[in-house]
């Protein structure tokens, strides 16, 4: 999981061309990133069904959100994500 190497705009660029929206609703540290309607249909109970972006511009848990992005849709979705950044 630790072979992808992105920083924030990347990140979000993939997910926007993925189609997550961000539906955050305070001034917090982090983003949420909601996924399309397709992908949030294979979250399974107890998995966070968003994915959490740091506002800072230093991205240190690129394996974390590859990590979430995996249990939404698979080393497919993954893949997909790399291609995009």
């Amino acid at each position: 999981m630790t072979e992808a190497n992105f920083n924030k705009r990347q990140c979000i660029r993939a997910l926007r061309k993925l189609g997550f929206y961000e539906n955050s609703k305070r001034g917090r540290l982090h983003d949420k990133w909601f996924p399309p309607l397709d992908l949030s249909r294979n979250i399974h109970p107890g998995q966070p069904h968003f994915i959490m972006v740091p506002r800072h511009n230093e991205l240190h848990i690129q394996w974390e959100i590859l990590k979430e992005l995996e249990a939404m849709g698979g080393r497919e979705l993954v893949e997909r994500f790399k291609r995009y950044f």
